[in-house]
């Protein structure tokens, strides 16, 4: 590469994927970024990456070209790889790791971060300066690096498929059941004990209802951290495949057999017609350092939700669009996090409630879906890409 390729090259510091958050927010950025004449550039190779023929033909080059990269990198020729192109680093909690650490590094260095800790140290605000931009996904995320005294601070919302996640027509899959869904990695902080204690007293009043869930979790300690609720004895058994035996985890808890069903790790480009065939989804989440992508697509394809109206979810809530869940209490830090500021504790006894008025008025809950739908196309890929080059561009520029 040479510098002349700097303007229109970026390179992307995380695994494409289909079955995770930073997965899917790579995929269409490097998808958007080719749409739009721009070089997107690899060096991790893709996990678990599902694609159309038409997306596949967009990328195979991008994966060539990668592939060139990972060999430098192998054979270690280099300590760091230096690109003449603007580099997309992944950061976890305190902003780990370094710019020191990375493996690549380009003329201008931007961290992307959803952190959940709120607990950041001196160190992380240092190697969160040290980057050009920290680019955050939710106005809670940004807020608090704001009132740390960051001023490297841009936020840009994850988007949306727009053209795959739109409203249609109900589909009959679960034949006179009322579909509740949820969907998440099963973790204490993401509240499906909450989803799994709200159905079982739902699901005694109505017994036609069916809850589907898309629970896959590939970090085993995360999933022990569900045992910490009130609302559930324990957490699921680990399988040896890393599969978790929610069936057993439900009954223990007494959730009737045959009122749910585990959809295990369904591709992202499955979940269209794994939303059309709910009547509602429910994301009771403590906390979400974005605007939680599940939560987004169910949305934008019209299907009325009920969300918890803390942390990152905030900027997804608008008049009308959704059933927010206000009655929020406190969440005590629990390993691995040592701040929990903003976290919220949602009512069991309110995330029923919402499912009764769902029930109970589904012209309500029809016309709340479609203002989601109509709400979410101002978080297309496209328009929350361009904000990013936009500010790649700047930085460029500056």
């Amino acid at each position: 590469m040479n510098a002349t390729s700097a303007a229109t090259s970026v390179a992307i510091g995380w695994r494409l994927s289909s079955v995770s958050g930073w997965g899917v927010y790579g995929t269409n950025l490097a998808l958007e970024l080719v749409r739009t004449g721009r070089q997107p550039i690899l060096y991790l190779e893709p996990h678990l990456l599902e694609l159309e023929p038409e997306q596949r033909a967009l990328l195979d080059p991008v994966f060539q070209r990668m592939m060139h990269l990972q060999d430098m990198i192998k054979k270690g020729t280099v300590d760091v790889l230096e690109l003449d192109a603007p580099v997309l680093h992944a950061l976890r909690n305190d902003f780990v790791p370094g710019l020191d650490e990375q493996p690549v590094v380009g003329p201008k260095n931007l961290g992307v971060i959803f952190f959940e800790d709120t607990a950041i140290s001196d160190e992380g605000l240092a190697r969160a300066a040290r980057y050009d931009r920290i680019v955050t996904g939710s106005t809670w995320n940004a807020d608090i690096l704001k009132d740390r005294g960051l001023k490297n601070v841009v936020n840009i919302f994850q988007g949306v498929d727009v053209s795959r996640f739109t409203p249609r027509p109900r589909l009959d899959t679960y034949r006179d059941r009322f579909v509740i869904f949820s969907g998440g990695k099963l973790e204490y902080r993401k509240g499906q004990d909450v989803v799994v204690a709200a159905f079982k007293i739902f699901q005694q009043r109505h017994p036609e209802a069916l809850l589907i869930y898309a629970w896959a979790n590939q970090w085993p300690q995360m999933v022990e951290t569900i045992g910490r609720s009130q609302h559930v004895s324990g957490a699921p058994r680990i399988n040896a495949d890393r599969t978790l035996d929610t069936v057993v985890w439900l009954d223990i808890n007494g959730v009737p057999m045959g009122s749910f069903i585990d959809l295990g790790m369904p591709p992202n480009r499955t979940m269209p017609d794994v939303l059309a065939a709910a009547d509602v989804a429910v994301f009771p989440n403590r906390c979400e350092p974005g605007t939680n992508l599940v939560a987004m697509e169910a949305m934008a394809a019209g299907l009325p939700c009920i969300i918890a109206d803390n942390t990152g979810q905030k900027d997804l809530i608008a008049d009308g669009n959704c059933y927010p869940l206000s009655g929020q209490g406190p969440v005590d830090p629990y390993e691995p996090y040592a701040g929990t500021e903003g976290w919220q504790e949602t009512s069991v006894e309110e995330t029923v409630e919402r499912l009764e008025e769902i029930y109970n008025d589904r012209e309500e809950a029809a016309r709340r879906g479609a203002a989601a739908a109509r709400f979410m196309r101002g978080f297309s890929w496209e328009k929350q890409i361009d904000k990013l080059i936009g500010e790649i561009d700047a930085l460029i520029a500056a």
